[in-house]
């Protein structure tokens, strides 16, 4: 982490490579704008607040982003002109951010305005007195656009920046509409001798004797995420483990569900019969495992997966290597029971928070509250901070408009070094992503399609994240680093079918009961 005074600092080198365009908006979708070009290349000018030239001093913010971004970028000078502000940015590179950000606020080193990841680090800080209070009738004042999306497209999101009946910031939009698709190796499926690209489980252990015999995987996952571990294949029994649902009228977590068990049945079978590679629970290299063919089938694939005039996209890296490779996107499975989902995050993100001592100084948390608003509503706005400036930054993918989206121009086809030029492309880092009208025009009309037909049947957590709840800082992580560790070990045969019956009771013992009834008590107050 970094602190720049105004300009004279240095931001931190080291942050991982990221895998460029390819994931920043996988398992989002909507519907496409009318294909009206865009004023992207739109110069500082127009700002809800008073302009600088002529204007009062610029007032300074203090604004820690979850990225790299290098002084004097393009994104800052953006926002400093067009808002009257004068930016120290505090930039931590993403892998670390949660941590430093601990750091820094019990050390003192408390921003103006910070992105919160986790809800629980957000309750947590403003139980130790680090978060002003944001009135619903101030954002209503300052950021009315902003409060109106997020009634009605995003009304969990709420959850996320209040605690004890107080709201300590504003939440961010994410366009979690849908799934993420699922991908095929084609090539490798037309080499074991199966036609036709697999729809249901069965087809799907079919497929997989076959690649066994030529010594391919079925299929890998993230095993060490608490959420994403074979998604695909739980929501083809009608579960999402770890997310609250409602059965019944009875709220219960997915994780516990009988239905998990059955899916833990089969893939408990499927490595038994080596059609997992075994350092699934590793949940490392997926993407490079997937390019050379160590297994054939992606569960949670990107919608630019099949993009070849992307040159980071999955299927650029696997003809660069085998030009006869083919990836297809292939309908969720089905279960037994003809089910099929995949996790989705809902449509809102994270939440934007402010020191407490912005409370004292009312003008800075109106003018914060300002460029939330426009960045997330102005066109004019956004999309200099999420794609940059057209025809040095990014173009029309087709040439003319935005049907097939856009593309990015190089040497800004490197999502690092446009993240470095404070461009956090498809989102912000000044407010996160758009209000979905502005979000889905970007979009274009073919990644629309891919998810209408690839990427339906998500599956969302009823509260948006299932780690909202009272008790959730005392319980949660330590539920699901159990949830982790006893679905590895039923799924590799460490243990029995019948050890989820004991992994259900020490779950309920050690929060998970006390975590059902608040989830209980609040669906129930959120139905009167």
């Amino acid at each position: 982490m970094v602190l720049r005074k105004g300009k004279k600092g240095l931001a931190l080198n080291g942050m991982a490579l990221m895998l460029a365009t390819t994931l920043v908006m996988a398992g989002c979708s909507g519907n496409s704008g009318n294909g009206a070009e865009p004023s992207p290349s739109a110069s500082p000018g127009g700002s809800p607040t008073q302009e600088a030239a002529g204007g009062p001093e610029p007032v300074e913010l203090t604004w820690m982003v979850n990225d790299v971004m290098l002084p004097d970028s393009f994104g800052e000078k953006f926002v400093e002109e067009k808002f009257n502000v004068k930016l120290n940015i505090v930039s931590i590179p993403r892998a670390d951010y949660a941590q430093r950000q601990q750091i820094m606020m019990t050390t003192g080193e408390v921003p103006d305005v910070m992105i919160v990841m986790d809800p629980n680090e957000m309750k947590k800080y403003a139980d130790q007195g680090l978060l002003a209070e944001v009135p619903m009738e101030l954002i209503e004042q300052y950021a009315p656009r902003t409060k109106a999306e997020i009634d009605n497209n995003a009304p969990q999101g709420w959850f996320y920046t209040e605690h004890k009946g107080v709201n300590y910031g504003v939440p961010t939009l994410f366009g979690g509409k849908n799934t993420t698709p699922i991908a095929w190796r084609v090539d490798l499926l037309e080499k074991a001798g199966v036609t036709g690209i697999p729809e249901t489980i069965d087809e799907m252990t079919a497929a997989f004797e076959a690649l066994k015999a030529i010594n391919v995987f079925g299929m890998s996952s993230n095993g060490n995420s608490d959420y994403a571990a074979f998604q695909k294949i739980f929501g083809a029994f009608g579960v999402m483990p770890i997310q609250w649902t409602v059965k019944d009228g009875k709220v219960t977590n997915g994780a516990v569900m009988p239905e998990a068990k059955e899916a833990l049945t089969l893939l408990a079978d499927w490595y038994g019969k080596g059609y997992i590679d075994p350092e699934f629970v590793t949940g490392q290299n997926l993407g490079e495992k997937f390019i050379d063919g160590t297994f054939a089938f992606n569960d949670n694939a990107s919608i630019f997966t099949t993009d070849e005039s992307n040159p980071n996209s999955a299927v650029s890296a696997l003809k660069a290597i085998n030009p006869d490779g083919k990836i297809e996107f292939g309908a969720l499975p089905k279960g037994p029971r003809g089910e099929s989902g995949g996790w989705s995050w809902g449509t809102a993100a994270n939440g934007m928070s402010f020191g407490a001592h912005m409370k004292d100084q009312p003008e800075k948390l109106q003018r914060a509250l300002e460029i939330i608003d426009a960045v997330i509503n102005d066109e004019e706005v956004y999309v200099p901070l999420a794609y940059g400036t057209q025809g040095t930054h990014w173009d029309f993918k087709n040439g003319t408009d935005l049907k097939e989206g856009v593309k990015y121009l190089p040497p800004y086809d490197d999502a690092v070094k446009m993240r470095e030029e404070g461009i956090k492309v498809g989102e912000t880092f000044f407010g996160g992503r758009p209000n979905f009208e502005i979000f889905y025009k970007y979009y274009g009309d073919q990644l629309r399609e891919i998810n209408e037909k690839y990427a339906a049947n998500p599956v969302a957590d009823i509260f948006g994240k299932p780690d909202i709840l009272p008790s959730a800082g005392q319980y949660w992580g330590e539920l699901k680093k159990l949830k982790i560790e006893a679905y590895a070990a039923i799924i590799r045969g460490d243990q029995p079918i019948d050890y989820f019956d004991s992994f259900v009771k020490q779950w309920n013992d050690m929060g998970g009961e006390q975590l059902q009834k608040e989830a209980q008590e609040l669906y129930d107050s959120l139905q009167s």
